[in-house]
């Protein structure tokens, strides 16, 4: 296993999420049975306005960075809304990287975090189509709670 460095921060560090958002991105696009038109059509840019604008939330930024490669492997981007939800809003490890405990230490991170924020409700969302990672995330106590269907014009 190389030597991975793990990186915290707010905004400052979304250019550096950029490609690996881009990859997620590209995964649910081909994994999602209904919406691939949908992911083909985001773009980081919007997405990253987003956060630099919404002043409803804060952010959090964990990087994890193999120092050998110099190379960003992994992210996770938490938020704390005003009315203290807080959210995993997106989390990927590069699939090379997988099954050495790197998910697991982004989600400790961030949920101490959330912790420390004292918020209320703690949600993740999950696209259609990437639903592998339900058991992922129940080691972390979180469950399906709800299923949104959303029609899909032909």
């Amino acid at each position: 296993m190389r030597t991975i460095d793990y990186i915290t921060g707010g905004s400052e560090l979304l250019e550096f999420v950029r490609p690996l958002w881009n990859l997620l991105n590209e995964h649910h696009q081909i994994n999602s049975m209904y919406f691939s038109d949908r992911y083909r059509n985001l773009d980081f840019d919007t997405r990253k306005k987003k956060f630099m604008t919404d002043t409803n939330k804060e952010l959090r930024i964990d990087l994890v960075k193999d120092v050998e490669r110099q190379v960003f492997i992994g992210y996770c981007i938490s938020t704390v809304t005003i009315d203290f939800v807080g959210e995993i809003d997106s989390l990927y490890i590069e699939p090379d990287y997988r099954k050495f405990g790197i998910g697991h230490q982004l989600m400790e991170l961030a949920l101490e975090w959330l912790d420390r924020k004292n918020v209320k409700t703690k949600i993740i969302g999950v696209a259609e189509g990437n639903e592998e990672v339900f058991d992922f995330y129940s080691k972390y106590g979180f469950f399906k709670k709800t299923t949104i269907l959303e029609q899909v014009k032909n």
